[in-house]
């Protein structure tokens, strides 16, 4: 059963088929899913869908990812925000963590690995809110 309060999930890729992807597995996984092509469009989102974590890539048009992050963070501080990018740059990584991401994943994205960091983002931020997890069918 989804608990839509706080089960809300808001991915950001300027890669259409990426965001199709992830959103039909997401969605599959009992997560409620709304999709963004660039910072401008995750901000305008953000507000109107209130997500608990927001996966992010950090390569965009318009406002890029690290750029996004900055704004997520400081008026929405409590949303976990997972960033990802095909360049391996540990540094750039380190700056996410840095600015407040909570994870960081590398593409390609291997699904288990994102499904796992996401539950763990979440289970953070329930605890950091003192609720308990949803029941997952």
């Amino acid at each position: 059963m989804i608990d839509a309060e706080r089960d809300r999930i808001l991915v950001v890729d300027d890669e259409i088929k990426m965001c199709a992807t992830l959103k039909r597995f997401l969605e599959g996984n009992h997560y409620a899913v709304e999709v963004a092509h660039d910072g401008e469009d995750a901000l305008e989102k953000l507000e109107r869908f209130l997500p608990r974590c927001v996966i992010m890539d950090i390569r965009m048009p318009v406002r890029n990812g690290i750029e996004t992050l900055k704004v997520i963070k400081s008026t929405r501080p409590g949303t976990e925000v997972i960033m990802t990018t095909a360049i391996t740059n540990e540094s750039q990584a380190q700056e996410c963590l840095g600015l407040g991401a909570c994870d960081f994943i590398f593409k390609p994205i291997r699904l288990a690995e994102l499904l796992e960091k996401v539950r763990k983002a979440l289970r953070s931020r329930r605890e950091s809110d003192g609720k308990p997890a949803p029941e997952r069918t």
